[in-house]
C-alpha cells in the first residue's frame, strides 16, 4: 500500500501544527449500545450504565485469560469509500497498564458482491493512548484505493494482554466511520531510487501523483532537500498534467550538496500557485557505507510480521522476494544493512559455492538455490540495501575437510596435535547424501570444523579470495566474521607444533596485522567491501587493543554482543543508570575508533517487558548504536528509525565527541526526576560550527531492567529549564528541540524540530524551557 510520510517543522512551543491537505466525509456513526448486541458480544463483554457515555450506556470489554479471538464485532452499513478511511472510537480504559496490555482493533471492508475480505488493517490502542476517567476520540486510518468503490464495514475488538495479576477493561462508547473526498490531485508516494548516496551524487527520487477528481488537471511537483537541523535547499520542479482517475510517476533529479547525514526531501504539490498536498521521505548521505544504517523493528502497534525469512530461511518466488524488499526498504528508510546469516555450506572455506543448488546452514544438509539468492541480493541491492554475508571465521564441513587434506600446515592445533572437531563415521554418513534413500535425519551435525592459522601470508591470501569471490561471483557487499575474526591466541599452534603467540601482547600484534592485510588485499579488488565483526564488546577484548582498532577502523561493523546477558542479575548493568553510561561510553569509543557499533539487545531479541524494550531502544541509539530499534506506531515514544536517519549527525556523527564528565558546560533543572549528566556530547555541523547535544530522559520507572511486568512509566516531566554556558568565549546563537515523540502521551507521534527561544540566565549563560518530556527528546545548541 502506497503510503505518505510528513515531517513536521516547528517554529515555535505554542505553534506545533501539522499541514493537512485531506477532507473527509462522516459516512456512519452510531452508539455503541445501538449496534453490538447479541452474539457480537463475547468473553465477557456486556452492555453497561455509564453517566460518561454520550447515551448513558456503553459497551465494556473486559480481559479474559483464556479468550481466544474477538470480543466485540459489529458491522456497518455499506457505503462508498475511498483513500484514507478513518474509522473513530470514543474509549474509556479501566485498570489498563500504559504501553502493554492493548486491544487490538481490527478495520476490515468487505467486498460487496464476494462479502470477503477486500482490505483490512490491525491496529493496537493502548493506556497510554487514553484520557484518564474520560472518554478520548481514537481515530486509526485504512488505506485503500483512490478509486471510489462499495465495500461493508466490519470492526473487531480482541485483547492482547498476558501480564498477571491485572484485569484490564475498555469500554466503547460510540463510533464513526469516514472516507476521504477529494477537490484536488494527490501525492501518493516519494520513493527514493536508493536509501543511501554519497556527497555531490546526483539523487533520484520518483513522486507518483494522482487525480481522483473528475476534471482535468495540471499541477506543478516542487521538491525541496533538507539537511541538518534549518538547512534546504531546493532540488527539481516539473509540470505534470492528469486526467480524471489517472497516476503518473514523475521522476526527479537534482545533485547533492557535499554534506553528509540524513536528508530529508520535501515535495510539495501545487494548483494554481497553492500547495495542495505535500509528503516526504528520507535517505541518508554518506561516504561509508553503512554509516547510518539505522531503521526500525517491525511495528508491533499492527499485525506486523517477520518477512526477512522469506530470504535464505523459506523457498520464494521473485514475488514474494520483491514484496520482501519493498517491506525492508519502508521500514527502515535508512537502514541499509541486511545480512544473510548461515547459508554458506563451508563459512570460510566455501561462500561462493559450485554447486546449484548447494547444501547451506553451515554444512548441514538444507539445500538452497544459488541463483535464487543472488537474485534476492540484487533485489535488495537494487533499492540501496547493503547486502552482507554472515561468514562463521571457521572452516566447515566437506570444503573445510578438503582444503585440511590439501594444507594441513594451513591450520591451528592445540597441544595434542588436534584440531577442532571431527568424525569420520558421521563423514561416512554424509557422503551417501545424494542417494535416493538417503535420511537427512541421520546427519544432525557436522563432521568437521577447524580454525586456520591466521598469522600465515598464504592463509591471509586464501581469504581475502574468499571474500572477493563472495563480492564477485554471489554479489555481497561485505562479510560479517564471527567465531574467529582473522586472529591467533596464546596456547595455539601451528603446524609444527610450536606456539604462535606465547603472551596476549604478542597475538595482539599479529592479529592485528592479519586484519589489516586482508583488509589491504579485498580492498585492491573491491574498494567499497565492508567487514563486520563479533567480540566488541569491552569485556571480550582487553587483551585485544591494537586488533580491537585495526576492525574498527575503516567503518568496521562492530558487533557488541554481550550486552543480551546484562538483564541478569548478576551483571553490574542490570541497573538501568550504570547500562546508560556503559552503552554512551562504549559507543563513543567504538566511533573515536572509526567503527559502526551494533549493540545487542537484552536476549538477544529484546527484554521481557515492553517497557525494557523501550529503554533499551532510546540507551543504545543515544550510544550511536545502529540496529533496528523497537518500534510500536500506537505509543508515544516515537518513531526512532525516522528520527534517527532525519537527524543522523546527532546520533552516529564521526565529531560527535561524548562529555564523560559535565563540568558547567550546561545544566537542567526540574522538579522530577531527569536524566541527562551521562547523554551530552560535543558535535560539529556540516560547516564546522560547534553544536552542544544534550538528550533528555524521563528515567524508568523502576530502577532494574525486568523489574516492570506491567511496564508502569513516570508521569511526563514538565518545564524543564536547560542553561548553557559559553564554548570558545561564544555562547549559542541558537537553541533547538528535536524529537520523535509528542508533546502530550495522547497525542500523535511526529520527527519534529522546535526553534526554542533562547533567555540570557545572566553569569554568561542562556537558558531554554522544554514543556515536556515523556521519554526522551534532544536539545541542539548551535554556536
Amino acid at each position: 500500500m502506497l503510503t505518505r510520510h510528513r515531517l513536521l517543522l516547528y517554529v515555535g512551543v505554542a505553534a506545533a501544527v501539522s499541514p493537512s491537505f485531506a477532507a473527509h466525509r462522516t459516512v456512519w456513526q452510531e452508539e455503541a449500545e445501538k449496534t453490538i448486541t447479541g452474539d457480537r458480544l463475547r468473553f465477557g463483554a456486556a452492555l453497561v450504565d455509564d453517566g460518561q457515555a454520550s447515551g448513558g450506556k456503553a459497551v465494556r470489554i473486559p480481559y479474559q485469560k483464556d479468550a481466544r479471538g474477538w470480543s466485540i464485532a459489529f458491522g456497518a452499513p455499506k457505503a462508498e469509500f475511498r483513500g484514507t478511511c478513518l474509522f473513530t472510537f470514543y474509549l474509556r480504559g479501566e485498570n489498563m497498564p500504559p504501553v502493554s496490555d492493548g486491544v487490538r482493533v481490527y478495520l476490515i471492508l468487505h467486498d460487496k458482491a464476494t462479502g470477503q475480505w477486500a482490505h483490512h488493517k490491525v491496529w493496537s490502542v493502548y493506556g497510554i493512548n487514553l484520557k484518564q476517567n474520560a472518554y478520548t476520540a481514537i481515530t486509526l486510518p485504512l488505506e485503500i484505493p483512490l478509486l471510489s468503490d462499495t465495500y461493508g464495514p466490519e470492526v473487531l475488538f480482541e485483547w492482547r494482554a498476558g501480564t498477571a495479576g491485572i484485569s484490564p477493561a475498555m469500554l466503547l462508547d460510540r463510533m464513526e466511520i469516514a472516507t476521504e473526498t477529494f477537490d484536488t490531485p494527490v501525492i501518493r508516494e516519494v520513493w527514493p531510487t536508493k536509501v543511501r548516496y554519497v556527497p555531490g551524487e546526483t539523487a533520484e527520487v520518483q513522486v507518483t501523483v494522482a487525480n481522483p477528481t473528475g476534471a482535468d488537471a495540471t499541477a506543478q511537483v516542487m521538491a525541496r532537500e533538507r539537511w541538518g537541523v534549518v538547512k534546504e535547499r531546493q532540488a527539481f520542479s516539473q509540470s505534470v498534467s492528469l486526467k480524471p482517475g489517472e497516476s503518473k510517476q514523475v521522476s526527479g533529479k537534482w545533485k547533492l550538496g557535499g554534506e553528509e547525514y540524513g536528508r530529508e526531501i520535501v515535495v510539495d504539490f501545487l494548483q494554481d500557485g497553492k500547495v495542495v498536498d505535500s509528503s516526504s521521505e528520507l535517505l541518508s548521505v554518506s561516504k561509508t557505507p553503512l554509516w547510518l544504517s539505522t531503521g526500525n523493528g517491525y511495528d508491533q502497534g499492527t499485525d506486523a510480521r517477520d518477512m526477512h525469512t522469506v530470504f535464505y530461511v523459506q523457498p520464494a518466488t521473485g514475488q514474494e522476494s520483491w514484496r520482501s524488499v519493498r517491506f525492508f526498504k519502508e521500514k527502515s528508510p535508512g537502514g541499509d544493512y541486511f545480512e544473510f546469516f548461515s547459508w554458506a555450506p563451508g563459512d570460510i572455506s566455501d561462500i561462493a559455492p559450485d554447486e546449484d543448488p548447494f547444501p547451506g546452514g553451515e554444512g548441514r544438509l538444507t539445500y538452497r538455490s544459488k541463483q535464487t539468492l543472488k537474485m534476492q541480493i540484487e533485489m535488495l541491492k537494487s533499492v540501496g540495501a547493503w547486502p552482507v554475508s554472515y561468514v562463521n571465521g571457521t572452516c566447515w564441513a566437506e570444503s573445510g575437510y578438503k582444503l585440511f587434506q590439501r594444507y594441513p600446515e594451513w591450520f591451528l592445533y592445540d597441544a595434542n596435535g588436534e584440531v577442532d572437531h571431527y568424525d569420520m563415521q558421521r563423514r561416512g554418513i554424509y557422503r551417501h547424501k545424494d542417494d535416493a534413500d538417503f535420511d537427512p535425519n541421520t546427519y544432525p551435525r557436522i563432521f568437521f570444523q577447524a580454525t586456520l592459522n591466521h598469522s600465515l601470508p598464504a592463509v591471509q591470501e586464501y581469504i581475502a579470495n574468499q571474500y572477493v569471490r563472495c563480492g564477485r561471483e554471489m554479489g555481497f557487499k561485505g562479510v560479517r566474521m564471527d567465531v574467529r575474526y582473522l586472529e591467533v591466541h596464546p596456547g595455539e599452534r601451528g603446524f609444527d607444533g610450536k606456539e604462535i603467540a606465547p603472551t596476549h601482547e604478542e597475538a595482539d600484534r599479529i592479529s592485528a596485522e592479519s586484519v589489516r592485510r586482508v583488509k589491504e588485499l579485498v580492498h585492491k579488488e573491491i574498494p567499497d567491501f565492508t567487514f563486520g565483526y563479533n567480540y566488541a564488546s569491552p569485556e571480550e577484548v582487553k587483551e585485544m587493543p591494537l586488533t580491537m582498532k585495526e576492525r574498527c577502523a575503516g567503518a568496521g561493523w562492530m558487533l557488541d554482543e554481550v550486552p543480551c546477558t546484562y538483564q541478569e542479575k548478576t551483571s553490574p548493568y542490570h541497573v538501568w543508570s550504570v547500562y546508560l553510561r556503559r552503552m554512551v561510553s562504549w559507543g563513543d569509543q567504538v566511533n573515536k575508533w572509526g567503527g559502526v557499533y551494533n549493540p545487542f539487545d537484552f536476549r538477544r531479541g529484546g527484554g521481557k517487558y515492553v517497557v525494557d524494550n523501550i529503554y533499551s531502544a532510546l540507551f543504545r541509539l543515544i550510544a550511536g548504536g545502529r540496529f533496528g530499534c523497537y518500534y510500536n506506531s500506537r505509543l508515544p515514544f516515537g518513531n526512532l528509525g525516522r528520527f534517527s536517519t532525519r537527524y543522523s549527525e546527532f546520533f552516529f556523527g564521526r565529531n560527535r565527541e561524548w562529555i564523560s564528565a559535565v563540568k558547567g558546560e550546561v545544566d537542567a533543572q526540574a522538579t522530577a526526576p531527569l536524566w541527562w549528566r551521562d547523554t551530552v556530547f560535543w558535535n560539529l555541523d556540516a560547516e564546522g560550527s560547534r553544536q552542544l547535544l544534550l538528550f533528555l530522559i524521563n528515567p524508568p520507572a523502576f530502577p532494574e531492567v525486568e523489574e516492570n511486568p506491567e511496564s508502569r512509566i513516570n508521569p511526563p516531566v514538565r518545564d524543564i529549564v536547560v542553561t548553557c554556558a559559553k564554548a570558545e568565549g561564544k555562547l549559542p546563537k541558537a537553541a533547538y528541540l528535536l524529537t520523535a515523540e509528542p508533546m502530550e502521551p495522547t497525542d500523535q507521534n511526529e520527527v519534529a524540530m522546535v526553534k526554542l527561544p533562547l533567555k540570557d540566565a545572566k553569569g554568561g549563560r542562556v537558558s531554554v524551557t522544554v514543556s515536556s518530556v515523556l521519554f526522551c527528546k534532544l536539545v541542539v545548541f548551535q554556536y
